[in-house]
């Protein structure tokens, strides 16, 4: 919230709108903060398409003023991916500054990051303007995850697709998509980060037969590539 963020902020809320609109899944839930020498929460984290609307008004009226002080926006995400029941969930933070990270800041944020994941989430960094590289690589997990921006805040809206396929799980397709009755056999799943929460301890495969719902640990999991058992058919249509 630094002087130039000032000065376009229409173009970093048009960013974030275009985020908010293609994180799409029905159980997603998001939260705007703005930070900074402090950090206040505009939305509070929230799967209610009504509140994110309003969520996004209320952002779009802020007026941005102050220091780069990213670690307590950091902080303020923490609390509340901690109250949301952490680890139970896959979370991602989305930072964005502008400017140089002055005096201990650098390490505030380093030590906010390792909490954030500690508490299960994955950490992204958007840098835009004068920023400074390595200061962003020792907050995001890791060199990959820091976007920079050098075309200006115009250019924000090209790292989007960029963003999402880093953070976002996708399911291309599934095989086989027929099996016999009372053979055994495996599901093959294909597409993209599927290890992208880091723990694939908590990766299971569920299944629905005869309105029971069956878990299976997974015996293979790669960042394109699940091969999962599956319990044996002993009648069509189950």
């Amino acid at each position: 919230r630094s002087g130039s963020v000032a000065q376009n902020w229409h173009e970093i809320f048009d960013f974030v709108k275009q985020l908010a609109d293609r994180f799409v899944s029905p159980k997603m839930r998001l939260s705007f903060i703005v930070f900074s020498t402090q950090a206040h929460i505009i939305m509070p984290l929230t799967g209610d398409r009504e509140k994110i609307k309003k969520g996004l008004k209320d952002l779009e009226e802020v007026i941005p003023a102050g220091d780069t002080y990213i670690h307590e926006g950091l902080k303020q995400a923490n609390v509340q991916i901690a109250k949301q029941g952490a680890t139970r969930f896959s979370s991602i933070i989305i930072a964005l500054t502008d400017g140089k990270l002055d005096g201990r800041v650098p390490l505030y944020a380093e030590s906010e990051a390792k909490k954030s994941r500690e508490l299960g989430a994955r950490v992204y960094c958007v840098g835009v303007l004068d920023f400074v590289q390595e200061q962003l690589e020792k907050i995001a997990d890791t060199k990959e995850q820091v976007f920079p921006v050098t075309g200006g805040f115009q250019a924000l809206k090209g790292i989007i697709n960029s963003i999402l396929k880093q953070s976002c799980t996708e399911i291309l397709y599934l095989e086989p998509s027929s099996v016999c009755v009372g053979e055994e056999f495996q599901v093959v799943l294909r597409g993209s980060g599927l290890t992208l929460a880091g723990n694939t301890d908590g990766i299971t495969c569920t299944y629905q037969v005869n309105g029971t719902t069956l878990h299976q640990k997974p015996k293979t999991v790669e960042s394109d590539f699940l091969l999962c058992p599956a319990p044996i058919l002993y009648k069509s249509g189950q």
